[in-house]
């Protein structure tokens, strides 16, 4: 007589894309069924995501500039002063932003709006600070091609400015929005992904404005 032995169920969780997962006995008493939340929303993973692209690039231009600074042949200059007019301005684009956000929490959309948008012409007036800080090199007659400082100082300010220059279009995307009445204290997702990539802009500024202070 030959005993068949039955392969016990796999106890494992099968989890599909639609949320739900299962112990492998389907809906009735040997198994069930059940929902999950993902922990962090997709759009603020893929925000963090394209982040952590940019620190990669900015953390490769600074390491080549640290080489080719000890390689020698190196022109040091000062940075005009509008670039620390320019970074208070960043400084404060920050702060009335993240007070913006402060004001949508408790639903005051009014005062939401109108700081947002001086936030958001701020972030202009950065931009319009960086164009007159190059065109003041250029009459101190530094420009891209002088010396690998010079070169690289055009290439790491203005590398900045092209992402600043996406998160202001996504400030006037936001701000249109909102004057169509899309926001709330409830519904503000849109407004958390511009404030959290405004700040990483203002942080990353700092620390190129710093590493260049010091070593240009």
């Amino acid at each position: 007589m030959v005993i068949e032995k039955k392969r016990p169920k796999s106890g494992a969780m099968d989890i599909d894309f639609n949320g739900t997962y299962s112990n492998g006995g389907g809906g009735g008493a040997g198994g069930h069924s059940s929902s999950y939340a993902l922990p962090v929303q997709p759009a603020k993973f893929g925000l963090w995501l394209f982040i952590s692209a940019i620190i990669m690039l900015f953390s490769a231009l600074t390491s080549a500039y640290i080489v080719r600074h000890s390689a020698g042949n190196w022109l040091r200059f000062e940075m005009p002063e509008i670039f620390w007019f320019n970074t208070f301005v960043l400084l404060l684009s920050s702060l009335t932003i993240q007070l913006s956000y402060f004001q949508l929490r408790r639903d005051k959309v009014a005062s939401f709006k109108v700081l947002f948008a001086i936030s958001t012409f701020l972030g202009l007036l950065f931009l319009a600070g960086q164009v007159m800080g190059w065109n003041q090199l250029r009459e101190m007659g530094i420009y891209v091609s002088t010396n690998p400082s010079s070169s690289f100082f055009y290439l790491l300010t203005g590398a900045h400015a092209v992402h600043l220059a996406g998160g202001v279009i996504s400030l006037i995307y936001v701000f249109v929005k909102s004057l169509l009445g899309y926001y709330s204290s409830r519904n503000k997702l849109g407004v958390e992904l511009c404030i959290t990539y405004w700040h990483f802009l203002d942080i990353l500024w700092l620390y190129l404005f710093v590493f260049i202070k010091v070593t240009t």
